[in-house]
């Protein structure tokens, strides 16, 4: 049997966000209070002679909406490591919420994929309704759209698809109707990328489900898929927990807070 290849996975803090109302951010919370704000991450696998890019970020543009505040450019960021965002070929996106799907111009030679599900729901009838367009951009559907008639997007169509030997696309729902959360395998084991399946470790300890969703019942029902696939707190990444920037070291002492290893264990 062949062994399973690892891979190196990084987090990339591209932007942040430094206090959030609990009502703008937990379903029936209070409005008045304020807590700590959202981190916002893209990501980068590498191994077995493979890149792969993990969601893209939102657009440079929109720094400042919401208090959130744009760092530096995802493709920028690889850039410091030696990857070069022209030379990437594969850009996996969990999800087209706005700060998900941008900046998709950095990676001129890529090939992206996404959940055919989340496809037919940012081009179809979900879109009439105005609740379920806030978290989404047109430019960046259109972007997409592009994308998919200049033949560079490709769609995923089952409940789990390895992509690559050691890196598994789950389909979990819920936040967003093509939601997906990436299972990688590293060197101390596999780790579950969850992006915003889950958000906060909170949603997962507590079931207190996020503000924003497709499916209420799938988003909880997806928090519990998504600690049972990781195995325990420790192998699983939320999306937006500033936590993961609190927890993981940084790939270099300069890349503090700002380029996570979180192939090393969490230092909580």
């Amino acid at each position: 049997m062949t062994d399973t290849p690892t891979y190196e996975v990084y987090a990339i803090r591209y932007a942040e966000q430094l206090e959030r109302a609990d009502g703008a951010t937990y379903l029936g919370g209070d409005p008045t209070k304020m807590i700590r704000g959202l981190d916002f991450f893209t990501y980068v696998i590498t191994g077995n002679g493979q890149t792969f890019v993990v969601d893209t970020g939102f657009n440079p543009d929109l720094s400042g909406e919401g208090g959130r505040n744009f760092l530096e450019s995802p493709a920028e960021s690889l850039s410091k490591i030696g990857i070069k965002a022209s030379s990437v070929e594969h850009v996996l996106l969990t999800h087209a919420h706005f700060d998900h799907v941008g900046n998709l111009d950095d990676y001129p030679n890529a090939t992206f994929s996404i959940h055919a599900e989340e496809m037919k729901s940012i081009t179809g009838p979900d879109m009439t309704f105005a609740p379920f367009r806030l978290a989404y951009h047109a430019r960046d559907a259109k972007k997409l759209i592009e994308l998919l008639y200049d033949e560079r997007l490709k769609f995923y169509e089952d409940t789990v698809t390895t992509v690559a030997p050691g890196i598994e696309f789950h389909l979990i729902g819920g936040h967003s109707r093509g939601q997906l959360a990436l299972r990688v395998h590293t060197s101390r084991g596999w780790i579950l990328l969850a992006s915003d399946a889950v958000h906060l470790y909170d949603e997962v300890e507590f079931e207190r489900p996020f503000a924003i969703f497709h499916d209420l019942q799938k988003m909880i029902d997806g928090y519990r898929k998504c600690i049972n696939i990781a195995g325990g707190y420790e192998f699983l990444i939320s999306g937006h927990d500033p936590k993961v920037t609190d927890w993981y070291p940084p790939l270099a002492p300069e890349f503090e807070k700002r380029i996570l290893d979180l192939g090393q264990s969490p230092k909580k």
